[in-house]
């Protein structure tokens, strides 16, 4: 049987209600669905912050950034700058506040744009290719359209760049480039005057959709004027694939069940076997059944492979995550399996690195959540 789907096409739509709520569905299947309370503590937002304390036991700081929690700074994970108590500096959201935890913050500031991610804090200027653009001649192309912008700064050229026009990846370097000197003025009069607070706040439907390629989107569909307007100014990209649709948009476009969906526990698959999420405090586990299904075991692990997959990008679950596929005594079955969630992990923004088989045949996977 084939194990790498190489080849598949993948038909990409979002489907966005109201400002807040928007599901992205992969040839029918959904991979995202987020509300957002539209909180300027989500990811990647911009704050001027300053230290508070430093807590050597932990390898971090703690400091304000202008809510009602701390938020901590790895001196591991960024945080490479000797800050003092009192210190001020710029910093990015790494990982929003969940329950009781404030947010994880970074000094080592990303700016993402259409085509590119700007890496300003960088100490040398160089210009970095997507990994998924294997073409040798194409990526030489990208890099010398990246030094040509001549920002001073480091940037990433991303996927969406591939086969783009260089004017359109220039302009977008150069733009996030101003977009950097900005937050540096505004910066410094918030340092000046003693103020902590946020200082670059990105629209959460905007940086939900760039998670993925712009030109793999088939169809994006609204049902608000305002975010409408939103896209076509911030995505002129899309503007010939925005969809107004007025009412009961999720209805209309066979989403309505999604939500719901979240909240069980067994997830049943085409061949009648099924996959059991448990989430604790450590981690989370997955166990695959073969319950009624007449297929292979084999067959059975890959239709799970796929269906954990995607769960992980729907429910957002991060931290480590094991699976207990049904065993066999094939090691290169396991090999294979492994090498096929390995493939799979690259549709997922976040990641995820799938580390392989334990002694006991487990699978483990490890998550950030975006």
């Amino acid at each position: 049987m084939r194990y790498f789907p190489k080849g598949d096409t993948v038909k990409r739509e979002c489907i966005i209600k109201g400002v807040s709520d928007i599901i992205i569905t992969e040839n029918g299947d959904a991979v995202l669905c987020k509300s957002s309370d539209n909180s300027k503590f989500m990811t990647s937002n911009i704050f001027a912050a300053r230290i508070t304390e430093y807590a050597p036991h932990l390898h971090s700081y703690f400091a304000d950034i202008g809510g009602s929690r701390r938020a901590m700074l790895s001196e591991l994970a960024g945080g490479g700058g000797v800050y003092k108590p009192g210190d001020f500096c710029l910093v990015q959201i790494s990982s929003p506040p969940r329950d009781k935890k404030g947010a994880y913050v970074t000094d080592k500031i990303r700016i993402g744009g259409v085509y590119a991610v700007l890496l300003p804090c960088d100490k040398k200027t160089e210009i970095h290719i997507s990994a998924k653009i294997k073409d040798s001649d194409e990526r030489e192309r990208l890099r010398m359209i990246g030094e040509s912008a001549d920002v001073g700064y480091s940037a990433i050229i991303r996927t969406e760049a591939w086969g783009a026009d260089p004017y359109l990846i220039v302009n977008d370097i150069q733009n996030l480039a101003k977009k950097w000197k900005n937050i540096l003025h505004r910066y410094g009069e918030m340092k000046a005057n003693g103020t902590c607070g946020d200082i670059a706040v990105h629209d959460p439907i905007i940086c939900e959709i760039m998670k993925y390629p712009l030109s793999t989107y088939s169809e994006i569909c609204v049902d608000t004027a305002e975010m409408f307007e939103c896209i076509k100014r911030d995505l002129p990209e899309l503007s010939d694939r925005l969809r107004f649709i007025p009412k009961r948009i999720f209805e209309a476009k066979s989403v309505d069940s999604v939500r719901s969906s979240l909240m069980g526990r067994k997830i049943y698959l085409r061949s009648g076997a099924d996959i059991v999420i448990e989430k604790t405090e450590a981690l989370t586990v997955i166990d695959v059944n073969s319950g009624g299904s007449d297929s292979s075991y084999t067959d059975v692990n890959i239709e799970a492979a796929r269906e954990i997959m995607r769960q992980l990008r729907l429910r957002d679950i991060g931290g480590m995550i094991v699976c207990d596929f049904i065993k066999t005594d094939d090691a290169a079955e396991g090999d294979r399996l492994t090498e096929y969630m390995r493939e799979l992990s690259f549709a997922d923004p976040s990641r995820p690195e799938v580390l392989g088989l334990t002694a006991l045949g487990l699978m483990e996977i490890s998550r950030k959540r975006t």
